[in-house]
């Protein structure tokens, strides 16, 4: 790992800090990036941190500047860590699913906000960047991002972070990213990441928070448990059978699902990414295999909500895990 410059001028990055960069640039610079970082569960703050020390650079050091530095392992690092955080956002996604079939209304919501928090975590890095912290555990945290994608030289620096929480800076840097994105693959995507779609950048943040920490707001589900079974009902009754991504891209403005459908199409389209990237990536391809695989048998033991016209059956197929359903809409 090389730094090439210290002291690197806002100037000379700072255009490049919410520079998305197309679905081509995308799969072509990780192309070449190899997954035993992932494999060995190796994060990117962990092989940065040394060359920083070495270099005797701190928060302070980056304050106004960047740290311009470049080394191919950190687009590998940046890889594994986009399949990290797919992970952790699947299983949120079904967790939120298991609370709410046992009424804890209230706790599924908030889980289901961290399926979306940690997709985009993950779609953040599938565009070549990510939020760390270097100095852990109290250190600030930094922000990453690619000055030449292709040529593996990126900026640290804290524009887009410094003061704010770890949060409100991941929301808002994925919104400035990805407004400007097109998938052209699937346009129904693009009700999860275009700004004109959405309130504000967070509104979902904000939903969590009220729920969760602001006196009688949320859990509702102790004060009346009798509405318990109609909402259970009108929860699993729910159909998807044919079109979802379609459906699910009109439900992220309905009241009642959408930051459901937010989160289930922010996996959908992770998943998509990292397909695309493995098309030309075999040992990503090959690591994708393995992981599904994984996937597979936590769903089978977790056993998630059956019956073919439920989202948590569907999802199954969409991502290829390919679980056998049983007939009836309740988890046995």
């Amino acid at each position: 790992m090389k730094i090439l410059d210290e002291h690197l001028p806002a100037k000379d990055f700072v255009a490049f800090a919410n520079h998305n960069l197309d679905m081509d640039l995308v799969c072509t610079g990780f192309s070449e990036a190899r997954m035993k970082f992932y494999k060995n569960r190796v994060a990117l703050w962990q092989k940065l941190r040394p060359a920083f020390d070495r270099a005797k650079l701190n928060s302070k050091s980056i304050k106004e500047n960047g740290v311009l530095v470049e080394s191919n392992e950190i687009t590998s690092l940046i890889l594994g860590e986009a399949l990290e955080y797919f992970g952790r956002a699947f299983c949120n996604f079904y967790a939120h699913d298991e609370l709410i079939q046992h009424g804890y209304f209230t706790w599924s919501e908030i889980t289901n906000y961290y399926s979306s928090f940690f997709g985009v975590h993950s779609l953040l890095r599938l565009q070549g960047r990510c939020i760390t912290r270097l100095w852990r555990p109290k250190g600030k945290q930094v922000y990453v991002f690619p000055y030449d994608f292709q040529q593996h030289k990126y900026v640290i620096c804290l524009k887009g972070v410094e003061g704010k929480s770890a949060h409100e800076a991941a929301w808002s840097l994925y919104y400035e990213v990805y407004d400007g994105f097109t998938y052209s693959e699937n346009t129904d995507f693009e009700y999860i990441f275009k700004k004109k779609h959405v309130g504000t950048y967070e509104e979902e943040m904000d939903f969590r928070n009220k729920i969760n920490y602001e006196p009688y707001q949320g859990y509702d589900e102790i004060r009346n448990p009798h509405r318990i079974p109609a909402i259970v009902k009108f929860y699993v009754e729910k159909r998807f059978t044919t079109n979802e991504i379609e459906l699910l891209s009109r439900l992220t403005t309905d009241p009642d699902f959408r930051f459901y459908a937010r989160s289930a199409l922010r996996l959908i389209f992770c998943y998509s990414m990292l397909m695309d990237i493995a098309k030309k990536n075999d040992e990503l391809q090959s690591l994708l295999y393995s992981r599904k695989k994984s996937l597979s048998d936590f769903l089978k033991r977790v056993k998630p909500l059956e019956g073919d016209h439920t989202l948590c059956h569907r999802l199954q197929t969409i991502l290829g895990l390919e679980v056998p359903s049983v007939a009836g809409t309740g988890s046995s």
